[in-house]
């Protein structure tokens, strides 16, 4: 199962009562949607994720002076390859490529080494203490019902509720709460008892990035990033936490936590959400209560990737998801189609998450525990090999794993998140995204072309 039911996909499964009153839709930002004015001064960009490194290349490439401070010891925020562990990169961050319509897959086609690919593989699902793929379960009353629901639940007219509390009030079977969470919760990057229905359906309603989705046979994200942002990093000052900025005056003071104090016309925060909610920043004079309020009604937390390897591989060769382990959520196979190392990487938000990241390496046992119930015995233990753990929860700099809509929240706060600051502090990543590309890495560089055209005026 892929990270969005896309909305031609849902629209396909369900009748039009389902769908609310804001059918609307938002083209996808690419290099042409970039309209820069003429303004011209020194930009500071805090973070050197795909947000901040975008920014930054798109006002290097008007003439325009940029630094960027970046709190850790590395590019790249929440792209990260694993090399080594196997004979390809592992993603332990962004992972597919959502659609053939955005800026971002123009840039990976256009990385050399990098291809693309949608492997061919097929979903399992353990049910009822049994693990069977989809076609051995077809016409299963449980995962149909699961299934039918997760196409709805992206078509939500009423009153807010979260995900959840919708499936209870639908009077769904709880044997498929655990398939219901990883299909939906665990791929929005939270829990079903912490997401909106409603917000889902909004951002879903606003899709247009495409509707199919690809993973990177060769070459990584970071790949990517480092080909088409070369001169951008360049200007990436690492080991630069900042913790206050000043924009009572004209010339806006950036401080970081060794003391350094930058100053610029105008800055770019593309930090992570979960870094502007920890109040790991100082703003003076303090944001306005919009912009806290938009901060507070956005949600974000517990996210990790645990990547294990074994020996032999004992899961069938068709498998491309394993959905609702009660501890995994998801995992599947990164290597299908382009390797035949045996990894598979475990994909768990929201409470699982938490409940994961407490345990520190020991969810590693956990893991393999999961999957010795699954395919019996003591199998995964005995061909288990290594595991590595992203936990970005645990991350200094980055606290979470992408953000989501809570009750209560919805567009209308991002929107506000991403408004700029009397056109002294502007606002860019992922959740500041109001196309309803939210939580991908394609629409965390829409937003740094949305955040150049308001920059660049006067």
């Amino acid at each position: 199962m892929e990270r969005k039911k896309f909305l031609k996909q849902s629209l396909l499964a369900v009748p039009a009562l389902y769908l609310g009153s804001n059918w609307l839709f938002t083209s996808c930002k690419k290099k042409d949607d970039i309209k820069p004015g003429d303004w011209k001064g020194d930009v500071i960009v805090i973070g050197a994720g795909i947000a901040g490194l975008h920014t930054a290349k798109l006002l290097l490439d008007l003439g325009i002076n940029v630094t960027i401070l970046e709190a850790s010891g590395k590019t790249g925020g929440r792209i990260q390859a694993l090399s080594g562990f196997a004979d390809f990169d592992i993603e332990l961050g962004a992972e597919e490529v959502h659609g053939d319509k955005s800026e971002w897959y123009n840039l990976v086609k256009g990385t050399p080494g990098v291809s693309l690919h949608t492997p061919d593989g097929e979903d399992y699902f353990f049910m009822n203490n049994t693990l069977k793929s989809e076609t051995a379960w077809a016409g299963d009353a449980v995962l149909v019902q699961a299934q039918t629901f997760e196409s709805t639940a992206r078509n939500y007219s009423g009153a807010d509720k979260t995900v959840h509390e919708a499936e209870v009030a639908q009077g769904n079977n709880p044997a498929n709460y655990e398939i219901s969470n990883a299909l939906i919760g665990n791929e929005y990057g939270t829990s079903n008892t912490r997401l909106s229905i409603k917000g889902i359906t909004e951002e879903d309603q606003l899709w247009s990035s495409g509707d199919k989705n690809y993973n990177l046979k060769t070459g990584s994200y970071d790949d990517v990033l480092r080909h088409h942002h070369a001169a951008a990093i360049d200007k990436v000052v690492l080991n630069s936490p900042v913790t206050k900025i000043d924009y009572n005056e004209s010339k806006l003071a950036i401080t970081t936590a060794a003391g350094k104090v930058y100053n610029a016309d105008r800055v770019v925060i593309t930090v992570p959400l979960a870094v502007l909610k920890s109040g790991k920043i100082t703003f003076s004079p303090a944001l306005p209560a919009a912009k806290t309020t938009a901060i507070s009604n956005i949600g974000m937390g517990a996210g990790m990737k645990v990547i294990l390897k074994f020996k032999t591989r004992f899961w069938d060769s068709a498998l491309g998801t394993l959905i609702g382990g009660p501890k995994s959520a998801e995992m599947w196979t990164p290597g299908l189609g382009k390797s035949n190392a045996p990894i598979l990487t475990t994909f768990v938000m929201g409470e699982k998450a938490e409940y994961l990241s407490s345990l520190g390496n020991d969810a590693t046992n956990v893991l393999l525990a999961e999957l010795n119930q699954m395919y019996g015995g003591n199998t995964a233990t005995a061909a288990f090999e290594a595991a590595y753990i992203m936990d970005w929860g645990k991350q200094p700099y980055i606290l979470g794993a992408y953000s989501y809509p809570i009750v209560g929240g919805g567009i209308a706060q991002r929107s506000a998140l991403a408004t700029n600051i009397d056109k002294k502090l502007f606002f860019a990543g992922e959740a500041t995204n109001t196309a309803g590309h939210s939580a991908t890495a394609h629409g965390a560089l829409e937003t740094a072309i949305r955040v150049i055209n308001e920059v660049t005026q006067g």
